[in-house]
């Protein structure tokens, strides 16, 4: 049987994606660690990501289109900088430090990800664990960051400010793979109704 992998992920465009990728450039400077800019591109993260076997994926994706179809884009802001020491997604040789941009939780963003578990993603199986507490953001730095980096990236970013507006318009389907289905790559994006396509 043949299963794949993916993230279920809203990509950042424009203004907000330079500015997103100009401060993953200076902490991959800082702190050594370059999975996010060669692996990811800066998005956020509205569900959980299925595992599905071939003889899904299709009904997948006609239940995401029609989801997609039904939901207006809707604005969330993002503010401030966050990071944890001991993330459980680490395994064999994914460190356990994470950084990110924080991710309001607004009732439109949470409406959104509850529908869509709800919805689809109880549905089918994850190759992570279901998302317990919903925390978004927007990843800096993972993977391959290390302690002494995520302490100096955690004290540059005492010095930095990010607050903006994005538009959630879209949600991607990103297929995963690599060790630990750390690498991704753009599948199918499916826009959201009254979306402004670029």
């Amino acid at each position: 049987m043949n299963t794949k992998h993916y993230s279920l992920i809203t990509y950042l465009s424009g203004e907000e994606h330079k500015k997103v990728r100009e401060i993953q450039k200076e902490l991959s400077k800082i702190t050594g660690s370059r999975k996010c800019l060669e692996d990811w591109l800066p998005h956020i993260t509205p569900g959980d990501g299925p595992s599905l076997a071939e003889e899904f994926q299709a009904n997948y994706e006609k239940e995401l289109k029609a989801f997609t179809d039904a939901q207006n884009p809707i604005k969330v802001k993002i503010s401030g900088f966050d990071g944890i020491e001991n993330w459980k997604g680490a395994k064999g040789n994914i460190t356990p430090y994470v950084i990110w941009i924080n991710v309001e939780v607004s009732a439109e963003l949470l409406d959104l990800f509850n529908r869509l578990r709800d919805e689809i993603t109880s549905k089918y199986e994850t190759w992570l664990p279901r998302t317990v507490n919903y925390v978004p953001h927007i990843t800096l730095a993972f993977a391959d960051l290390s302690e002494d980096g995520y302490k100096k990236g955690m004290q540059y970013l005492t010095t930095q400010n990010i607050n903006e507006t994005i538009i959630i318009d879209h949600i991607a389907l990103a297929e995963c793979y690599g060790e630990n289905n750390m690498t991704s790559v753009e599948y199918k994006k499916f826009y959201f109704n009254n979306a402004i396509l670029d």
